[in-house]
């Protein structure tokens, strides 16, 4: 009797386990996947046929890969969206998953929050490269806008991807170990938030419009979205667009337009301040500061106008007064009369300090490099500097020590004041 009650329960639960395959009824018959030996790149389109399919189904992925030197045998991500191409009754169409090392991958077709396993496909090594590459978006005001590699020693341009009518890009950002392009493309009142994934070659519109501005913050590209008179911040991370419960907002000055805000990406630097540069003028910009900490709330701050022909944020790591610990710190490369001066600002006195170089040449006003790659192991944990030479302009990516919403102490060689004036939070 108790061996009967066992194997009534077992049974039951059994059961349970496959209620997420359909409750037991496959959505779709007659399964034809592509051959065993066959090994997808990143990116490569990959077909599975069937009947029954529907116009809302979508894939999902497991994606194992072995471990060497490790106590499990495997390390693998589940619940993995694929990109989906194409639907038709008889097939589906995705991309082969990139981001991963060669894998096993699981296909799983998804509908109304159940799942059934379609099957397998063996995917090729979609990491990173390990060392970083210069990236330039060129003809971003135009339907044949272009992504070029950078050559770093000769700065030879090699096109990569031409993306097309409605699928241009500008204020570009990069994030490390993403291997992806981040930037506004044509959408709404001003631009969509959008992305181009270098290693799976593919372009996606985030469906969010009204973006101002993209930046990054500490590690991960980050978008300012104009609502109501307010700049709304928003996070676009690997998979999806994530948006706060109460997100950070900003309300903008009565004289500051949302299009004067989105030339150049805003940097993000010690003390949770975002630096942005407003074109006002034909030629004049002004220096804006979003303050985030609590000892200030989210206020906006505007800083004396300059005559010049461009203005770009950027930012770089300040050495502090033990002379190991970097610090995140910013400025402005002010272009006038064909000379770039990069001048670090100071966001609590809303004054320019220290000038760290001065270049010929006029930065431009739409940047157009980007660096991507894994992360690399240092003890500043930085965002490399870019120039992009093919174009003529030089911009520095947003550095990465510190965090927006628990900043460092600042060093005390970059504030020309005492440390009191700065808001501990």
């Amino acid at each position: 009797m108790k061996k009967l009650l066992f194997l009534s329960f077992f049974g039951l639960f059994l059961l349970a386990c496959t209620t997420d395959e359909g409750d037991g009824a496959p959505f779709v018959t007659d399964v034809v996947m592509p051959p065993s030996s066959q090994l997808f790149a990143p990116g490569d389109e990959v077909t599975v046929a069937a009947r029954g399919f529907e116009a809302d189904d979508d894939i999902m992925l497991r994606i194992a890969w072995p471990l060497s030197q490790a106590a499990l045998p495997e390390g693998y991500a589940d619940g993995v969206w694929a990109v989906v191409t194409e639907r038709t009754e008889s097939d589906i169409t995705f991309l082969a998953p990139g981001g991963y090392p060669a894998s096993t991958t699981e296909v799983k077709l998804f509908r109304r929050g159940k799942a059934m396993t379609l099957g397998k496909i063996s995917v090729s090594d979609g990491r990173p490269p390990e060392e970083p590459s210069l990236y330039g978006i060129t003809q971003y005001d135009c339907d044949e806008t272009g992504i070029d590699r950078i050559d770093l020693t000769t700065g030879d341009l090699t096109r990569i991807e031409t993306l097309g009518v409605l699928r241009r890009m500008h204020c570009v950002v990069n994030t490390p170990g993403s291997n992806r392009i981040y930037g506004l493309a044509p959408g709404g009142n001003i631009g969509a938030a959008a992305f181009y994934d270098l290693t799976m070659r593919y372009f996606r519109d985030s469906g969010y419009d009204n973006v101002v501005v993209a930046g990054t913050l500490s590690d991960f590209a980050a978008f300012l979205r104009h609502e109501a008179g307010r700049l709304v911040l928003m996070e676009l991370n690997m998979t999806r667009t994530n948006v706060a419960p109460v997100p950070p907002s900003w309300m903008l000055p009565s004289d500051i337009a949302p299009e004067m805000l989105g030339e150049n990406p805003f940097v993000t630097v010690y003390g949770g301040y975002l630096l942005l540069a407003a074109h006002t003028a034909p030629d004049s910009y002004t220096p804006l500061v979003l303050t985030g900490r609590s000892g200030e709330g989210y206020a906006v701050k505007t800083g004396d106008a300059e005559q010049a022909d461009a203005m770009v944020p950027f930012g770089v790591l300040d050495k502090g007064q033990d002379g190991e610990t970097y610090y995140a710190v910013g400025g402005y490369a002010v272009a006038k009369g064909g000379v770039t001066e990069l001048r670090l600002y100071n966001p609590v006195s809303m004054e320019f300090d220290r000038t760290l170089a001065a270049v010929q040449g006029t930065a431009a006003r739409s940047p157009s490099a980007m660096t991507a790659g894994r992360p690399r192991s240092c003890s500043c944990s930085a965002t490399p500097a870019t120039a992009a030479t093919g174009s003529g302009s030089t911009t520095w990516s947003p550095a990465r020590s510190g965090s927006w919403t628990e900043p460092s102490p600042a060093p005390k060689s970059y504030w020309p004041d005492s440390m009191s004036g700065i808001p501990d939070g």
